[in-house]
């Protein structure tokens, strides 16, 4: 997900920092998954406290789960779209020595 300023109601000072430290997060997270899809030799891990705790998640040998949130309210299009792109960039990469195996995708309908 991402936090922009003008979805939410509570626009305190706390919670712009809360979000901007959370986007700051997710681009430091953009950042890794760059670079290893490119095959990189340096990988950014330390750009965030997040990224840190999921180095071993990329690179160690390890299974890996990604959940994408998606909302099928019109207004919510932009972010359903966003989050599958980067869910789908994510299922995607390859460890090294790995041949990608497709992972089926299944989507169920909230009621």
């Amino acid at each position: 997900g991402s936090e922009r300023g003008a979805d939410t109601m509570d626009n305190d000072r706390q919670t712009r920092i809360e979000g901007a430290e959370i986007n700051k997060s997710l681009l430091a997270l953009k950042e890794c998954i760059r670079a290893l899809d490119m095959d990189l030799k340096h990988i950014p891990f330390r750009g965030s406290k997040l990224t840190e705790v999921l180095k071993d998640s990329f690179i160690g040998n390890c299974s890996t789960v990604m959940l994408a949130c998606a909302s099928p309210n019109i207004t919510s299009c932009e972010h359903t779209m966003n989050t599958l792109r980067y869910a789908y960039r994510v299922k995607e990469l390859k460890k090294e020595g790995e041949t990608s195996m497709p992972v089926p995708i299944s989507v169920k309908p909230n009621n």
